[in-house]
């Protein structure tokens, strides 16, 4: 059987305010880690595509981490607006 950590848990713990901001980095970094994630425009070059493909792909699930535009590969874009 699987482990499974309590998804709910895990999103309080990162939304107390008492959690560090190295706390927050490490949890960041696995996360880079586990997930195909790059910009838009690395993910066209590693795919062989064009920025202007990726961006539009319903493929790739695209979010803003700061002011950098990310497109995470195996995500179907949600027509969710979160």
């Amino acid at each position: 059987m699987k482990n499974t950590v309590d998804f709910k848990g895990t999103i309080l713990f990162i939304d107390n305010e008492e959690t560090s901001l190295n706390q927050l980095v490490t949890i960041l970094e696995l996360i880079v880690y586990k997930i195909d994630i790059n910009t838009i425009s690395g993910m066209a070059r590693s795919e062989g595509k064009s920025p202007n493909g990726i961006n539009k792909s319903n493929l790739y699930r695209k979010i803003n981490i700061g002011c950098q535009k990310m497109a995470i590969k195996g995500l179907e874009e949600s027509k969710l607006p979160f």
